[in-house]
């Protein structure tokens, strides 16, 4: 296996280069990690059936039942990586959470209290770096991919395929068939022995929650919670493959990326207290899917050294809008008190990421005609192909040394959202969104595992929570897939592979890669 090197901030693996699987779980998947107020964060996201805190807002709008008081909250903090390489590998200041609860007391003996909230809060933080390199490619190159995207009727396509093609130094190639006439094809030119691979991020996913709650006698807490989504992603990446053995010779692709773009979902929630004189509850939620209206757009050049083999090319743009739907949840969650001195939850979550669906909105053209609004299939079937449930499992414990001051622990597992040897041989995707790939890497990510501690110290109306989070996640990251060295065929007017009979079946080692990182979350809040 390969060295790694993980700078801080990893929220999501890998960039975006184009819409596809891998991508889109990315973007908008926050299964794994846990992110709001210290209390919530302490308790590793726990509280889907003991509620009272403004961040269980997004997982259980039933817990904002339970308030009696209006509240107030302010979350900030910092995080960083494990890995202490550099300058550049310092810490980050994040600003994660702010909300409000309204409590109004009727006049009802059914019904005592109805509750009106708001809270903003990340769902996924996109600030990272990360640098990758593979010292053994023997010969064999990310142009390899990119050719095998090129289309011999379609070289006007606005992706690195296209970019490659107005070159001719990277992957055209002629012979003189039986007779006598010049033929042209696809075949790459670079024979690479080692890689590089550079990604800077920021932006995350935010989330705006409105929400209504209610209880029934005190014995039931209902919830219904509007969340409107707002992604903001921008990145840079850079990738080099070296050619040692033709005078270091090497092509750099160099890639400014913005995602953006809204969405709306809907959660459904209730907590019970099935005994009037026990504390015990359970919580049952539903959420709906995540319905996204995004726009990609990516500036990527390709240079080929030493300039004699070629020049660089001018920066193109890929610009795409695209819709985007996640996945339903459904969630479970038990909990109850001890007295007054200890309290815990167990909450469980299922969410059928193999279910996310790609499509594109509708366009209108200067001739009059329109596409669109409609689903991408080939994307659509790789993705029901390659993926599979998570399941997350949340754990939380609240001790009260006295009327003041408390101590909470907290652990997360969420399961890996890709099965087992999964590749992204673009070229068998027959997407619309392949025509808009800027780069070919992917990243298998596996099991997340998330340990929290915390602490709060609350008076009569003000409190102040802090809680310490570590991050655990491995994963494969692969520049290119290798899926082409079993197609290998002459002189066809498509491109396939002609590497020789050595290449065949040769398959890359993944860079292996520790995601693991740190975050301390500070909560300032005031109830009245």
């Amino acid at each position: 296996m390969k060295r790694y090197i993980i700078l801080p901030f990893i929220a999501v693996s890998v960039a975006v280069h184009a819409q596809n699987t891998y991508m889109n779980e990315r973007l908008a998947n926050n299964s794994g990690d846990v992110i709001g107020t210290a209390r919530y964060v302490g308790m590793g996201g726990a509280l889907g059936a003991l509620g009272a805190d403004i961040s269980v807002i997004s997982w259980n709008p039933a817990g904002i039942g339970l308030y009696r008081k209006n509240d107030i909250a302010l979350t900030f903090g910092g995080h960083w990586g494990t890995s202490r390489i550099d300058e550049e590998n310092r810490g980050k200041g994040t600003f994660d959470q702010a909300g409000f609860v309204l409590t109004r007391r009727t006049n009802s003996d059914v019904c005592p209290y109805v509750n009106f909230a708001f809270n903003y809060q990340k769902k996924i933080n996109y600030n990272h770096n990360f640098y990758a390199d593979n010292p053994n490619l023997f010969g064999l190159s990310q142009l390899d991919q990119v050719a095998e995207l090129t289309d011999w009727d379609e070289g006007w396509q606005n992706n690195l395929a296209g970019m490659a093609l107005e070159n001719g130094y990277f992957i055209k190639d002629s012979y003189i068939d039986d007779n006598g006439y010049k033929q042209e094809y696809y075949k790459n030119t670079v024979s690479s022995s080692s890689n590089e691979y550079t990604h800077h991020s920021e932006g995350a996913l935010h989330s705006f929650d409105f929400n209504l709650s209610t209880n029934i006698n005190n014995r039931a807490f209902l919830g219904l919670t509007i969340g409107v989504d707002n992604m903001r992603y921008s990145g840079w990446t850079y990738y080099r493959e070296y050619d040692w053995d033709n005078g270091k010779a090497r092509y750099d692709l160099n890639e400014d990326i913005r995602v953006s773009g809204t969405g709306v979902n809907f959660k459904l929630g209730t907590i019970i207290r099935p005994f009037e004189d026990n504390p015990f509850r359970f919580a049952l939620v539903m959420e709906t899917p995540t319905w996204y209206r995004l726009t990609s757009k990516i500036d990527f050049d390709l240079t080929r050294e030493p300039i004699y083999l070629g020049s660089k090319i001018d920066p193109w743009r890929s610009e795409l809008d695209f819709n985007l739907r996640t996945p339903w949840k459904f969630r479970m969650g038990m909990g109850s008190t001890v007295g007054s001195t200890l309290a815990w939850d167990i909450d469980y979550e299922i969410s059928a990421y193999k279910g996310t669906s790609m499509g594109y909105p509708k366009r209108e053209y200067a001739d009059g005609s329109t596409s669109g609004n409609i689903k991408d299939k080939a994307m659509n079937d790789h993705t029901r192909d390659n993926m599979r449930p998570i399941h997350t499992l949340r754990l939380g414990l609240e001790a009260n040394a006295n009327k003041h001051l408390s101590f909470r622990l907290g652990y997360n597992f969420s399961s890996s959202p890709y099965k087992k040897d999964i590749t992204f041989d673009q070229y068998s995707i027959n997407s619309s969104s392949m025509d808009y790939a800027t780069s070919t890497n992917y990243m298998r990510l596996g099991n997340t595992n998330i340990l929290t501690l915390g602490m709060g110290y609350h008076t009569k109306s003000f409190y102040v929570d802090l809680a310490y989070k570590i991050r655990n996640q491995k994963a494969d990251f692969y520049a290119f897939d290798t899926s082409f060295t079993n197609t290998q065929q002459e002189n066809t007017p498509r491109f396939v592979i002609d590497n020789g009979d050595d290449f065949a079946d040769l398959k890359l080692d993944p860079v292996d890669v520790n995601l693991t990182r740190q975050t301390i979350t500070c909560t300032l809040g005031f109830k009245f």
